[in-house]
């Protein structure tokens, strides 16, 4: 496979069309079939399938497409790293937060990478967590926010923050708790609105194992939601209520649309860390993001600007 035919590949997905492809690499339509007709040949499997109304990818094409990113990826990172000196802070670093991190710490970690290393490419994805591994291990994501449930074998977990979880009502729910902290067994007797499982590995997950270390389970799900904002509307509307990290609807909570309750379990928390595949390079841009993303999570969590957290010991 040639590097051109990674390139050539992402652009036809991207746009929908060989034409548009074409005109946007100024390469002759003929010209990127029959590249296209080559990689399938090699990989022995279709990527492609094309219509009048476009192109679209086969499930193999998707597959492709996300380790082509990862691919391309890594080849810039490597362009960069034998030019420059071995102590230089260049390059590009992905960063991917789940939903339910990216509120308290999203725009404190863009401005603190834009001071302190302007000369990196420093990028953050929201993304949904049952994502994630797969595009570190696939090179497309150079550094993970998560928690230590479920990642695989190949990903280093480096612990920073707890974060405990309370229980989000709505305000004009004439059934909520009166004010105050509340037994697990009455925050989880409630009609709950969760994440789904294939994707709340920072939360679902999180509760489950907890509760299930105490006998507990959640009995009543009125809605499975992979959207922090869809979930948090639909807790304003009354659908039910949520055990969530308080943080995740900060804003809800000082605007009067939800109230939080203190949930009396003293291992009702996550931990999350950063998050870094062990066969990638570790490049002087990527290790400076990682310690600059511990010292934003210290400086968080000791300015009580992110509420409800606190620094792991020794982080």
């Amino acid at each position: 496979m040639e590097i051109r035919q990674f390139k050539y590949f992402l652009a036809i997905v991207d746009q929908g069309s060989l034409s548009r492809a074409g005109q946007q690499l100024y390469v002759a339509q003929s010209a990127l079939s029959k590249q296209m007709a080559d990689l399938e040949t090699e990989l022995g499997a279709q990527l492609l399938v094309r219509s009048r109304s476009g192109v679209v990818t086969t499930e193999a094409g998707k597959t492709f497409y996300e380790y082509a990113q990862g691919i391309l990826k890594q080849i810039g990172d490597a362009r960069v790293a034998v030019h420059c000196s071995a102590n230089a802070m260049v390059g590009s670093v992905l960063a991917a937060l789940p939903q339910s991190v990216a509120a308290p710490i999203a725009l404190p970690l863009m401005r603190a990478a834009a001071a302190r290393y302007p000369d990196i490419s420093f990028r953050l994805n929201e993304e949904l967590t049952g994502n994630m591994a797969d595009q570190m291990l696939r090179g497309r994501a150079d550094v993970a926010i998560f928690t230590a449930s479920m990642l695989p074998d190949e990903v280093d977990f480096i612990p920073l923050v707890e974060e405990e979880f309370v229980l989000l009502c709505s305000t004009q729910d004439a059934n909520a708790p009166e004010r105050g902290a509340v037994s697990i067994e009455q925050a989880i007797s409630r009609p709950l609105v969760m994440p789904g499982r294939a994707h709340g590995h920072c939360t679902r997950s999180v509760v489950d194992s907890v509760l299930a270390t105490r006998g507990h389970f959640i009995t009543t799900i009125t809605a499975e939601i992979n959207s922090v904002h869809i979930l948090k509307t639909a807790i304003q509307a009354g659908i039910g209520s949520t055990i969530m990290p308080y943080a995740l609807a900060q804003r809800e909570l000082d605007d009067g649309r939800l109230s939080a309750h203190r949930i009396q379990c003293d291992t009702l928390f996550r931990t999350l860390g950063i998050c870094v595949s062990r066969h990638l390079p570790m490049s002087n841009a990527k290790r400076a993001i990682c310690r600059l993303i511990a010292e934003v999570f210290r400086d968080l969590c000791n300015t009580g600007r992110w509420p409800g957290a606190r620094v792991v010991k020794g982080a």
